[in-house]
């Protein structure tokens, strides 16, 4: 120990040897109290004689000075052995130590008092740090959703246009831009994208090309001609039968798969299947409309879209919707996510076209909602970075006026998602501007409907007819 620490250690022990009054026991404390500190000291530096680095670090001198007030208290405990005793000396001895000096020596007497009070003070000190993170990162989060949220909103309430749209909440993947998934491999039989989806392509098959007309204000925008790309995604499930998900099925899971595969190439039935494991085939390619939607209506705050096929991709799940242990796996949960991406890369496609089957799906014979049911309820749309869909008022009841009855309420599970409740009234709300009973409306949107389903059909047929013109005038120039 060096003359100056030597020093230093004797000063701060003098402070404590005012509470003796007679001059041997108050030199008994000094040297006992600087012979166990010097002792310490060499076992110390016994101890760290491998680690030269610590011994010469700040703390190090930190922690023995904490050890000397350790001594020092040690060693008054021991000389004033008495409890009235020490109080009758600390009281009489009060004004001959230093003030600092005393108030140490008084927390080192009632530390036992002391610990519960500042363990409380301690959680309460971390509480405090930890909700002000909390709150802080939450305004961070409402600030970053603010600057990247959209703002649009419904231009107004007519025939033909909802007021109500899906759109991607704040907050939600505010870091989210389409062109930053794109095409990285393609090979025999695969393609690689830079989000890590790969997508099988062995079984990619063509189908008829698409030809769609938008819907504004409850009329074709013939205007702007055949629309041939895709605009959204409808999400379905297989319906196929399911075994337990365990290790002892793999092969039997795996030729289930395959069959599901097999079937859906052969009816054209999906753009995309997802099996169990999370592996993603291309069935039907993105550009030919597969047979998966049918009779069915969305909306978005642009247009209304009838007939599905032909405007949305089809994306099916090997699942089967009700099933107790299972929805989807968590491969399936990644590889949707990914692949979801991809599309809305590839195609542009806005979240508020994200949505499931049983929303969109409608039978025309009876004017009822969901006449296939899949993905009612449970679809994870958060896991897939888009925004809810059940809450949106759906087109099918929002501007044509399909209802449900109690069949459809039961096959449910004896509940409806909330966006249908919300149509209803919005559908009351337009049969009233245009002076109508529900009833009424609902008989001419009927017609409406089918009107569009037709027309529709026309479009992609005349579409069909152009290009086959075109084609036979250039073999005829040839």
């Amino acid at each position: 120990m060096s003359v100056e620490q030597t020093l230093s250690y004797s000063k701060i022990v003098e402070r404590y040897a005012h509470f003796f009054d007679r001059p041997e026991v108050r030199l008994r404390f000094l040297n006992h109290t600087l012979a166990q500190q010097a002792a310490s000291r060499e076992r110390a530096d016994a101890l760290l004689a491998r680690i030269p680095f610590l011994k010469r670090a700040r703390l190090y001198d930190q922690a023995l000075k904490l050890w000397l007030y350790h001594l020092i208290f040690q060693e008054l405990g021991r000389l004033v052995p008495s409890a009235t005793e020490e109080r009758r000396r600390i009281k009489r001895l009060k004004g001959r130590a230093p003030l600092a000096s005393r108030l140490l020596f008084d927390c080192y007497r009632h530390r036992r008092a002391l610990a519960f009070p500042c363990l409380l003070l301690l959680a309460a000190s971390l509480f405090g740090v930890y909700s002000g993170l909390a709150w802080s990162a939450r305004r961070a989060n409402d600030y970053l959703a603010a600057r990247n949220h959209d703002g649009r909103q419904a231009a107004g309430k007519s025939w033909g246009q909802s007021a109500v749209y899906a759109q991607t909440p704040q907050g939600r993947l505010p870091d989210y831009r389409p062109e930053k998934v794109w095409l990285v491999e393609q090979g025999e039989g695969f393609e690689r994208y830079s989000n890590g989806a790969r997508v099988l392509t062995e079984l990619e098959t063509a189908n008829r090309p698409r030809g769609y007309y938008l819907f504004r204000g409850g009329k074709a925008a013939t205007d702007e001609g055949v629309k041939h790309e895709p605009v959204g995604i409808v999400y379905h499930t297989s319906e196929s039968d399911m075994l337990p998900f365990t290790p002892d099925n793999n092969a039997s899971i795996e030729s289930r798969s395959r069959a599901l595969l097999e079937y859906v190439r052969r009816n054209k039935s999906y753009n995309y299947v997802i099996d169990r494991f999370g592996q993603i085939y291309k069935i039907v390619r993105d550009e030919d409309a597969a047979n998966h939607a049918g009779n069915s209506v969305w909306s978005d705050s642009t247009a209304t879209y009838v007939g599905l096929n032909e405007s949305f991709l089809g994306v099916c799940f090997e699942t089967k919707t009700g099933e107790a242990e299972e929805q989807l796996t968590e491969a399936q949960l990644v590889a949707g996510r990914l692949l979801t991406q991809v599309l809305r890369s590839r195609h542009k496609i806005d979240d508020a076209d994200c949505v499931t089957h049983a929303l969109v799906s409608v039978n025309p014979s009876n004017m009822r909602i969901c006449f296939h049911h899949d993905w009612a309820h449970g679809f994870p749309f958060g896991a897939f970075g888009l925004s809810d869909k059940y809450g949106v008022a759906p087109a099918s009841v929002a501007e044509f006026g399909f209802t449900y009855d109690d069949d459809v309420v039961a096959e449910l599970g004896g509940a409806l998602w909330p966006g249908v409740g919300a149509g209803e009234e919005e559908f009351r709300q337009h049969a009233e501007g245009a002076g109508q009973r529900p009833e009424e409306a609902r008989r001419m949107m009927r017609g409406v409907y089918r009107q569009q389903m037709e027309l529709q059909s026309r479009a992609r047929a005349a579409d069909d007819e152009a290009k086959g013109v075109k084609v036979g005038a250039e073999l005829a120039l040839d």
